[in-house]
């Protein structure tokens, strides 16, 4: 009996020892300054290709761990840090229940190694101030060589139509200009189209009064939309410019060019160009004014030339002057032909038509602005201006009708002509005196003399001719002559 029992402790005392646990321990230092790395992750992983996670501690306040219960067997102790590059040791549990220190265990910084570092800022593309919406110019991407008109078309809340006609916000923009002086005066596509994108800094569209509310301090309802262009720094002193040319098939060609000269406040702009490829780089003045015929389809050519000038003393701003003279050409051509078959139960009929009709223009167009502020209480300012265009539109029609098949009997024929000339010139000044009360601040006394004077001739004459082959009605013809003067004085 005694025999047995020794046995059989024997053997429990061998499947003890052959499960006897095992203790982990070690301490993680860093590198650089052997300081204890407090907090670290320490993982016991199994030693296998999925990489088992067995357990895990942290080290204390001394950057010690310890791993106690680890059974017989082969790990990979695996140790992590914040900032720290990770540290692994492969390690391999006895059946003897025996620990095993790892004693100092260096982690090395994580870093890279930079050799330049660039903190860019991104421009917001839109600020509302009160009643300026302000738009950052070089957050909207044109092509090379575009214009202002390119950035306005990609501006939100701004439209650009066909003809040039700029709208913001559901309002006309009647003016643009350069770092606040007008700039071609009430011709915003002189800007628009002339005016290379890479120059300017920032586009504000203002919601402001009129300039002779401005001037008196008298609001007479009459607000405007305008848009001011900012030129970028280093472009806003001394002599810059742009040339642009191309040439194409059918003897289809385009140039343009802008020189500018800025300095202490002063402005001067020259610019001009010429295309046949239906470009208007300019307002039309005589486009409302004359009795034209045609369309706005065919093949327009134009030329136009002009000169802008803002001048004055930037320091006291007593006196300054400003204005433009420009010079436009255009000449549009348009011809078309039209072709129909007309089949009925009993016969077939055949149509024909042919228009030509050409338009040329010529238009001058100053306008000049002086401002004079002998002291702080008085202003006058005076503003001259003078137009004249000349035009002639000239048109032909035929058309005729046939019968049969193949088409034999002629039907009908009808032939016409128009031709207007036409001449008309504006000449006109505005006179503002305004003088500020100093002993009643707030109180003013405003003058104003204004005179326009109009005038505009016509002649032209009209033929038309039909005939009838087939029927006894008469032949039928009209030939005017007609004139037309009309004059205006304001």
């Amino acid at each position: 009996m005694m025999r047995k029992l020794l046995l059989a402790l024997c053997i429990a005392c061998t499947v003890f020892g052959s499960q006897a646990a095992s203790t982990l321990n070690g301490l993680l230092v860093d590198a650089s300054d052997s300081l204890p790395l407090i907090a670290a992750t320490v993982k016991l992983l199994k030693a296998n290709a999925d990489s088992t996670y067995v357990k895990g501690t942290v080290t204390d306040e001394n950057g010690l761990f310890n791993l106690s219960g680890v059974t017989a067997g082969r790990y990979v102790l695996k140790c992590s840090y914040l900032g720290y590059n990770d540290v692994t040791r492969k390690v391999t549990v006895g059946q003897n229940g025996r620990g095993v220190n790892f004693g100092v265990i260096p982690m090395q910084m994580e870093g890279i190694l930079l050799k330049e570092a660039v903190v860019m800022g991104v421009k917001t593309p839109i600020v509302v101030k009160e009643d300026t919406i302000e738009y950052n110019a070089d957050t909207y991407k044109t092509q090379a060589n575009a214009v202002v008109e390119d950035i306005l078309k990609r501006m939100p809340g701004v439209e650009v139509d066909s003809e040039g006609k700029i709208t913001a916000n559901g309002k006309e923009v009647k003016k643009i200009l350069i770092d606040g002086k007008e700039f071609f005066s009430d011709d915003p596509k002189m800007a628009s189209k002339n005016i290379p994108a890479d120059m300017i800094n920032k586009l504000q569209v203002i919601d402001r009064k009129s300039d002779l509310a401005r001037l008196t301090g008298v609001d007479d309802g009459e607000d405007e939309t305008v848009i001011n262009l900012t030129v970028k720094k280093g472009m806003n002193n001394g002599w810059f410019g742009n040339l642009t040319g191309g040439y194409g098939t059918d003897n289809r060609y385009s140039g343009n060019f802008v020189l500018n000269y800025f300095a202490d406040g002063n402005q001067f702009t020259l610019l001009g160009g010429g295309n046949n490829t239906n470009t208007q780089n300019f307002t039309d003045s005589g486009s409302s004014r004359f009795m034209r015929w045609g369309n706005n389809n065919g093949i327009t050519t134009s030329q136009s030339v002009g000169f802008n000038f803002n001048v004055g003393d930037k320091n006291t701003d007593k006196f300054r002057a400003g204005g433009n003279v420009n010079y436009n050409h255009s000449d549009r051509d348009v011809v078309t032909s039209t072709a129909r078959r007309y089949v009925f139960p009993d016969s077939t009929s055949y149509y024909s038509s042919a228009s030509a009709s050409r338009t040329k223009s010529h238009n001058v167009r100053s306008n000049f602005r002086i401002l004079w502020k002998p002291d702080t209480c008085n202003t006058l300012e005076f503003r001259p201006n003078f137009s004249f265009s000349f035009s002639n539109s000239a048109k032909s029609d035929s058309s005729s009708t046939r019968a049969g098949d193949p088409a034999q009997t002629l039907v009908n024929r009808s032939v016409s002509a128009y031709d207007n000339d036409g001449k008309g010139f504006d000449i006109g000044g505005q006179l503002v005196y305004t003088h500020k009360f100093k002993s009643h601040p707030g109180r003013s006394y405003s003058a104003q003399l204004r005179y326009t004077y109009s005038r505009t001739n016509e002649d032209g004459a009209t033929f038309t001719q039909n005939k009838y082959y087939l029927m006894t009605d008469p032949d039928e013809t009209i030939d005017q002559i007609y004139e037309n003067h009309r004059s205006k004085i304001q």
